[in-house]
């Protein structure tokens, strides 16, 4: 008799990879071509008379210009062309998501319990039934992912953190014409690299991951510092579920909790590192200082705390690219996305209390993915 298949990958058909494809490839029409004709249009046109009715030019930064923006190209049908092509597509991802997996499920999930039933495991799983888990996660379809992140029918369901998966691979970075990492790295590594660059005396002994999400960077920091302890927690425990599975498939020794970012349940300088990634963009304009100042609370002194999220700040990206974003917000799942782009990052980490000499809060780019991230955090003095 032949034991469960451990494996967590998908599997799709002929037909399941050929809507994908689709799916993809209808993601890129909308953000590489139709948005590309529209934004010249906006430059030669939309703008000009704009700025003609203001009397002044439009500023990048100006919250009632990006409104004046919005307002403008809603009138255009390519914006609605746009703004259909980007919904419907998104509709379809989850659709060809859900369907895929009402056959995988059943072997996905005897995958998850195999590793979660291992004699010798490598990983453990805390979840805090009593955890009350902060609406913008619990009550929001982030992504506009089907029943959210926290959607959950059984004890040890991993259907939330399959979902989450599985629709990365169709997601904004795919549908933007960007490559994935190669095969075995991830952001993690990216970030754990730029780490040890920047902080070459730092050798963490316990590491805290926080908001892991499906634990796709997670086993990074263990490959990266083999001697540390990895502790990675999220409030969605289908996420958690997911995550620790996928770790214990990848042979890395990391314990996950279900905990809120903003009131870790740790003692002040607990940790050498803290890290997260895209996870400020989830988070509402008073979760997001709380998040941080938890963060710098458990570090040790000359710990490092290094968050990485995406790059759509004012003044970094035209008005042009705000104004989709801000359609973002309203129509697919992304809630917190202006909040997260308005935020003062060093001004939140100032009035924390963190030094300005030691904090830091830069874009940075992987020459092996392309794309940016905005890049924050600071090095607690050893002197605190």
């Amino acid at each position: 008799m032949t034991g469960p298949d451990p494996d967590l990958s998908f599997r799709m058909n002929h037909d399941d990879r050929a809507r994908s494809a689709f799916i993809v490839g209808l993601k890129k029409k909308a953000n590489l071509g139709i948005a590309a004709t529209l934004e010249s249009r906006f430059n030669d046109v939309i703008a000009p008379a704009l700025q003609q009715k203001l009397g002044r030019s439009l500023n990048d930064t100006d919250r009632d210009d990006r409104k004046t923006v919005v307002n403008a190209l809603e009138h255009e049908q390519l914006y609605r062309v746009w703004a259909h092509m980007t919904y419907l597509s998104q509709g379809q991802k989850w659709e060809l998501v859900d369907q895929i997996l009402q056959n995988e499920m059943p072997r996905l999930q005897a995958a998850a319990d195999h590793y979660f039933n291992l004699p010798s495991k490598l990983c453990t799983l805390t979840l805090n039934p009593d955890l009350k888990v902060p609406a913008n996660i619990a009550k929001t379809e982030i992504h506009r992912q089907p029943g959210g992140f926290c959607a959950e029918t059984h004890g040890s369901d991993i259907t939330a953190g399959a979902k989450y998966n599985f629709g990365a691979t169709m997601g904004p970075s795919a549908g933007r014409g960007r490559t994935g990492f190669k095969r075995g790295r991830s952001a993690g590594d990216f970030v754990a690299e730029t780490i040890k660059a920047r902080y070459p005396d730092l050798k963490p002994l316990r590491i805290l991951e926080v908001g892991c999400g499906t634990g796709r960077n997670t086993p990074s920091y263990k490959r990266q510092f083999p001697e540390a302890e990895v502790i990675a927690i999220d409030c969605a425990p289908g996420l958690l579920r997911w995550a620790c599975a996928f770790a214990e498939s990848q042979g890395a020794g990391v314990h996950f909790m279900q905990m809120d970012a903003t009131a870790l349940d740790f003692a002040d300088g607990s940790f050498d590192l803290v890290v997260s990634h895209i996870l400020g963009h989830e988070m509402t304009t008073r979760g997001l200082p709380q998040m941080i100042a938890e963060s710098w609370r458990v570090l040790k002194p000359g710990g490092v705390m290094f968050h990485a999220d995406v790059a759509i700040q004012p003044g970094h990206i035209n008005l042009f690219d705000q104004a989709l974003n801000q359609w973002q917000v309203r129509y697919n799942g992304e809630p917190f996305w202006m909040g997260w782009a308005d935020a003062d990052v060093p001004n939140l980490m100032r009035e924390i209390g963190i030094p300005d000499a030691a904090a830091f809060a830069e874009y940075m780019s992987s020459s092996e993915r392309g794309g940016e991230w905005l890049c924050y955090g600071a090095r607690k003095p050893k002197s605190t």
